[in-house]
């Protein structure tokens, strides 16, 4: 099981496809190696990070900001 589950999926921010990111890892050569968190997209092969806080974070804003809107 990897880091987000084995029932969770993913959307590939490039081509859109949904998929689960267990055994997405990208090439075997990459000189990160097991400390590497980049998935790799099984329909059009973009590298991108499993998780960024950073987006997590604008994300939980917001989701708040977007909840004190609809309060009358």
């Amino acid at each position: 099981m990897g880091l987000m589950g084995a029932s969770e999926t993913i959307k590939c921010p490039l081509c859109g496809q949904d998929f689960t990111p267990d055994f997405q890892g990208c090439s075997a050569s990459c000189p990160l190696g097991a400390h590497c968190n980049l998935i790799c997209c099984p329909r059009c092969h973009y590298s991108f990070p499993r998780d960024s806080r950073t987006i997590n974070f604008f994300k939980k804003i917001w989701k708040k900001r977007k909840g004190h809107e609809r309060q009358p």
